[in-house]
């Protein structure tokens, strides 16, 4: 560690001396031992080694290399010739520079020490590099042979071909090399070494056979015969190589099996006539050029193989990625990061997959929020969103780790109690109950304080299925509303509360099947007005029937209008009259049926619902029904509930010709005073107070207040519950403009009447 750091600390220019230093002395040995044991014709080595250096070196540091390889050459002629000539400077100086100017041009096409591994690379290696020095190189040394030593013609073309290869072939098997042993990526030279002697362990061995065989080849054979098909064997073994040996092992191994081939031939063919020794020369230069392009191109395969794999595996990531934020996205809650419906049903499931020997007990906890409307309808729905993730926090706060908390929609939670006795299951609800009711939420100017109620199931051997639990925990919950909110109840199959509540369910499973297939039925009930006018149409209050299709019977709406209520579908219940009623009267009036007026009763849900709204004036506007004929009924505590909505409801339909009449009208503490804010028609005075007027004394004064000022604002009353012709008689005498009930008509098939055929009747008869 203390020597990286001083190394650290050294300057680069430092660095790059000492290092330029130890080349230029490399460079001298090699130069010593060419003249000393290389093998030459016409003065000229075979490889100039000092060539494949100087390259590496041009390569490196660029022009910075230049006074290294001057001196270098220039230094070795000082001390091996005589005097200092014109023919050494010019001669080293032009080696300078042709080393320089290839590693810069080198460098300024883009290329760095690892180009070998590309065919581009090696292709610029070998022509500008190797190339263009042996060029400017062999142009440079042959001029100052011919001036200097007076060698002409042939001679002059013979020495130009021989430096020209002896620095080619130099640099292509030396210089590959040192481009192998350089550092990339912070690595010491220690590493690089370490690195290639690993690389280069497995074909060691028959590099190493391959050497042996050659040099016991040229003992072995006669001289002049077993040399050059000796030489031949280096060429598919450059190819194996090339083509199987790692990147760092095989630029080494390579350039060592070419230069250990030639230098053996050689030197068995010493004598031989420069065109023997410039054809061994050059099939050197090709074998290694042909390794090098096999090399480069084995190497462009394997990296695009290697980067396919890696885009390959990238886009595997990604996808696994992409899949489970998917699989997050829809098994969680957006707005809490709770579990969704979905994923709360699976994991329910899952428990009724096990055998019942295996099933432990576990607990269901349905919970749905108290007063949550209120804080939505005053401060808008940002803090109804707000006040949902607060009381998820909370009931992260208040389970087990391995509990299962879900929204299942609107304000309604539900939690999976795994492994849990009754003991921890009723204080975790507890817990939640009391967190949620000292909780006091803030938004803006407002502090709101809701409730919870929760219902508990065990999920014990009577419980058959994920939906058998799933109704008894949401009727466990309806039940604690219906006892007061803000409380628990813990439920079990036979608890009567529960049986109750799914009875609602399965009605509601009923319901939504009858409205598919339509297996309702319009009844209609005559509205009696006291005083007869002449060409005044009857008034028809719609009623709904289910069809039974299995016991062959009608079913009436107090058998499943609460449950339509309780589950929502009371909207889809309303939508399903106003659509057959408009067609039914379409019919009616296309074979001249007598006209009558029809009132339609509407739920609470469906005036605070705008896309209900919109349904029934598309559907008034698109109907050939003269909207005069098409009234409504809305119950008092539905519109005092709904005052706004029902407001806006009631002004547009009424500005289409639309009558209405409040329904069950006196049982609201304020009736009287929403009544001047309302276009209403007629009063339908509450049954309760009829069905006993003629014997209760304040029902009579309350019935009379209610027709007084009915009149007095203009406003038809109608009384309901008329079920004997003596209250009757006595509503009649109150005032009252209408009567209804089982002693005026009983509730019909909704039928058209023809006034043609009452005459063609009377007329036959």
């Amino acid at each position: 560690m203390e020597q990286d750091s001083k190394k650290q600390q050294q300057p680069s220019w430092w660095r790059e001396a000492t290092e330029l230093t130890a080349f230029a002395a490399s460079m001298w040995l090699a130069i010593f031992l060419s003249f000393r044991w290389g093998v030459a014709t016409n003065q000229v080595v075979a490889i100039w080694p000092a060539a494949g250096i100087g390259a590496w070196v041009a390569i490196r540091y660029g022009w910075k290399a230049f006074p290294a390889i001057f001196i270098s050459h220039l230094g070795y002629s000082l001390s091996h010739q005589d005097g200092l000539t014109v023919f050494a400077l010019v001669t080293n100086g032009g080696n300078a520079v042709a080393y320089c100017l290839a590693g810069h041009l080198f460098r300024q096409l883009g290329y760095t020490s690892h180009a070998l591994r590309t065919v581009s690379g090696m292709f610029a290696f070998t022509t500008v590099v190797a190339g263009g020095l042996s060029i400017v190189s062999a142009a440079v040394g042959t001029l100052m042979i011919h001036f200097s030593f007076g060698v002409t013609g042939v001679a002059v073309f013979e020495v130009a071909w021989r430096w020209f290869f002896s620095d080619f072939t130099a640099v292509m098997v030396i210089t590959p090399i040192f481009l192998a042993m350089d550092r990339e990526d912070g690595q010491s030279l220690g590493s690089v070494i370490r690195d290639t002697v690993l690389q280069a362990r497995k074909p060691i061995l028959p590099v190493m056979g391959l050497i042996a065989t050659l040099q016991i080849a040229t003992y072995v054979l006669p001289k002049g015969l077993g040399q050059y098909p000796i030489v031949l064997l280096t060429m598919p073994f450059c190819i194996w190589l090339a083509l199987k040996a790692q990147a760092r092992a095989a630029l080494v191994l390579l350039p060592t099996v070419i230069i250990a081939s030639l230098t053996i031939t050689l030197l068995a063919v010493g004598d031989a006539s420069t065109s023997t020794f410039l054809a061994v020369q050059l099939y050197g230069v090709v074998a290694m050029c042909t390794s090098l392009a096999l090399y480069a191109t084995a190497r462009e395969k394997q990296s695009l193989l290697q980067r396919l794999a890696d885009e390959a595996a990238q886009l595997e990531s990604k996808v696994e990625v992409r899949t489970s934020e998917l699989k997050t996205q829809a098994e969680t809650d957006a707005l809490t990061g709770l579990a969704n419906r979905r994923l709360f049903e699976k994991r329910l499931q899952q428990i009724f997959e096990q055998p019942p020997d295996d099933r432990r007990e576990h607990f269901l906890l349905f919970m749905d929020l108290d007063q949550f409307k209120i804080v939505n309808d005053t401060s808008g729905h940002a803090a109804g969103d707000e006040l949902l993730r607060v009381v998820a926090d909370l009931l992260r706060k208040s389970v087990r780790g391995d509990d299962l908390i879900g929204r299942l929609g609107g304000d309604e939670f539900a939690i999976i109690l795994k492994d849990c006795p009754q003991r921890i299951a009723e204080d975790i609800a507890e817990t939640i109950r009391g967190l949620i009711e000292e909780l006091r939420f803030r938004w803006e100017d407002e502090t709101y304080k809701i409730g919870v109620s929760i219902g508990v199931a065990r999920l014990d051997a009577t419980v058959t299925s994920a939906e058998d639990a799933q109704q008894i925990a949401d009727a466990a919950c309806y039940a604690a509303k219906n006892n007061g909110r803000n409380r628990v109840h813990l439920a079990h199959s036979e608890d009567s509360n529960v049986v109750a509540q799914r009875g609602e369910v399965r009605w509601a499973q009923r319901l939504t099947d009858a409205m598919e297939h339509d297996r309702f039925t319009l009844y209609g009930q005559r509205i009696k007005p006291v005083q007869l006018v002449e060409g005044t149409p009857d008034h028809i209050e719609v009623l709904v029937r289910l069809r039974d299709p299995e016991k062959k019977r009608l079913v009436p709406p107090g058998a499943f209008l609460p449950a339509a209520e309780r589950y929502g579908l009371s909207t889809k219940l309303d939508e399903w009259v106003v659509r057959n009623l408009l067609r039914t009267l379409y019919l009616h009036q296309s074979f001249d049926a007598k006209r009558k007026q029809y009132w339609i009763n509407l739920s609470g849900s469906s005036l605070g619902n705008d896309k209900f709204v919109d349904f029934l004036i598309a559907s008034m506007n698109n109907s050939p029904v003269e909207p005069g004929l098409i009234n409504f009924e809305i119950t008092e505590t539905a519109v005092i509930r709904n005052l706004n909505e029902a407001g806006r409801l009631m002004g547009k339909l009424h500005d289409m010709g639309c009558k209405f009449a409040l329904d069950d009208f006196g049982t609201g503490l304020s009736s009287f005073s929403h009544l001047k804010k309302l276009p209403v028609d007629y009063l339908k005075i509450d049954g309760t107070f009829i069905r006993n007027i003629l014997d209760d004394r304040i029902d009579q004064i309350f019935v009379q207040s209610i027709i007084d000022i009915a009149h007095s604002m203009g406003i038809k009353a109608v009384a309901e519950y008329v079920e004997n012709e003596d209250i009757e008689a006595l509503v009649t005498k109150m005032g009252a403009d209408f009567v209804q009930g089982h002693a005026i008509n009983q509730p019909k098939l909704l039928t058209p009447e023809f006034p043609s055929l009452d005459l063609l009747n009377r007329s036959v008869g």
